[in-house]
């Protein structure tokens, strides 16, 4: 989803909650208002940069609520006997098509931020680069629980695709995703009983070590291969893939720096 769909879906579903609360109804015109709201705060981060940008005044609503509701409450706390519910919709309209308009004149694109990976050419399998294709193609598809599959297939295509360039033995199917970080670790010299790293370099790979063994739990829990008991969002997707991304862009990067101070002999 795009900067300029993500804007009009917020917008609809921002005056369709406005119509709800001057009926009197407690229904929603979105089926999951944990998504609208989702849009709404990532919508709230578009306008921000935009305005930022543009030197813009951010509209009052979008300023002080977080939430669809709290938006509601905020634009309907101080109508007056002689304001009609649809100036506060055309208001809400009006201020969004002012951001969607610019988005369409500069074709600006400012989307959610997602973790850049940069991996080498020469040590990617294309099964790997495909992970990381599929990765964002189903967050934007919608497809939450789908990316969390490719986020765990990718870092595990990439620790398999280490120790393949190191020792010539391929793992993937021999060992679950945390042994096989482990059995990286060790080939990198990233352990945290090495007494050569420094201690906050052993926190970073604790904490890697952290996403890694979340990463196998979540994907237990969430991936599309399994039956879930919990709904995933478009917040948990991101979280899992960029938590992805920042793990094989370290475990790259690592490789190649040993290979280039020749600390790192290849069988």
């Amino acid at each position: 989803m795009n900067a300029i769909e993500l804007l009009e879906n917020t917008k609809k579903n921002l005056c369709n909650a406005l119509e709800n609360h001057f009926d009197n109804t407690n229904s929603h015109s979105c089926s999951d208002i944990s998504y609208a709201d989702i849009l709404y705060q990532e919508s709230r981060s578009i306008i921000r940069a935009i305005a930022k940008e543009k030197e813009l005044s951010i509209p009052k609503f979008v300023r002080t609520s977080r939430t669809i509701e709290e938006a509601v409450y905020d634009l309907t706390a101080d109508i007056g006997q002689f304001d009609f519910p649809l100036n506060i919709i055309n208001t809400v309209r009006t201020n969004f098509n002012v951001y969607i308009d610019i988005l369409e004149e500069d074709r600006l694109d400012v989307r959610v931020i997602h973790v850049k990976s940069e991996i080498p050419d020469h040590l990617t399998f294309a099964h790997i680069k495909e992970d990381l294709k599929k990765c964002d193609k189903r967050l934007s598809d919608g497809d939450f629980s789908g990316a969390i599959t490719s986020a765990r297939s990718l870092v595990e295509g990439v620790c398999n695709e280490i120790i393949v360039n190191i020792t010539g033995e391929s793992l993937k199917d021999k060992l679950d995703l945390p042994a096989l970080f482990t059995k990286v670790r060790n080939e990198l010299n990233l352990n945290t009983d090495n007494p050569n790293l420094e201690k906050p370099l052993k926190q970073v790979l604790s904490g890697l070590i952290n996403i890694v063994n979340g990463l196998a739990e979540i994907r237990n829990e969430h991936g599309d291969a399994h039956h879930r008991r919990y709904e995933v969002n478009m917040h948990h997707a991101l979280m899992v893939i960029n938590s992805a991304k920042t793990v094989v862009t370290f475990l790259f990067n690592t490789y190649e720096y040993q290979l280039d101070k020749g600390t790192l002999v290849k069988t």
